[in-house]
């Protein structure tokens, strides 16, 4: 079965429709069986390239709202089961951890890669990091579209790209839970 993403130019790279038609197909199985403890971990998947291929951003664009949908539709059983409180327990977690490490001094908020490694540019990843406590302080919101597309300047002694990754994770996550209370 294909899907309707438009191809990248036949010279360009692309993701392999073969698989993304694969893995479309799964995901849309387990939603409609109801099955959603057993979707498919989104945010980590990797397609292989091939010129010709799936447009690349047509496709993650796609994994975007897919992935918000199963999240939405988790997070609503879960609210459906009388379990708010677990729901309310995380978000408070996930505000401790983003908390810790937002308060923490610029250019010192995550490991550094030293000057023979290239990391995400501290400058920015701390600019990000300010709009972060804006918005755990009630301040200016931010989309979980916007987090999702951040993007860092390779730098010489930048902070560690997964310390970095992994926060970013962490604040989707904290999004996706207030978008649902």
């Amino acid at each position: 079965m294909s899907f309707p993403f438009p191809r990248a130019k036949p010279n360009k790279l692309g993701y392999r429709p073969a698989d993304v038609d694969e893995f479309i197909a799964e995901a849309r199985e387990v939603f409609n069986s109801n099955q959603i403890d057993a979707a498919p971990n989104i945010r980590v998947k990797v397609f292989p390239l091939e010129k010709g291929g799936y447009s690349v951003s047509a496709v993650d664009a796609a994994l975007d709202k897919l992935e918000d949908t199963f999240v939405a539709r988790k997070l609503q059983r879960v609210i459906d089961a009388g379990q708010l409180d677990d729901l309310l327990d995380r978000l408070n977690e996930l505000k401790v951890l983003l908390v810790g490490r937002v308060e923490r001094p610029a250019r010192k908020r995550f490991s550094t890669t030293g000057y023979i490694y290239r990391g995400y540019s501290r400058k920015e990843v701390d600019l990000f990091v300010g709009q972060v406590n804006a918005h755990l302080d009630g301040g200016e919101k931010m989309s979980v579209d916007a987090v999702r597309k951040v993007l860092f300047t390779p730098k010489r002694g930048g902070y560690v790209e997964s310390q970095v990754d992994l926060f970013i994770d962490k604040v989707v996550e904290l999004i996706q839970i207030e978008k649902v209370i």
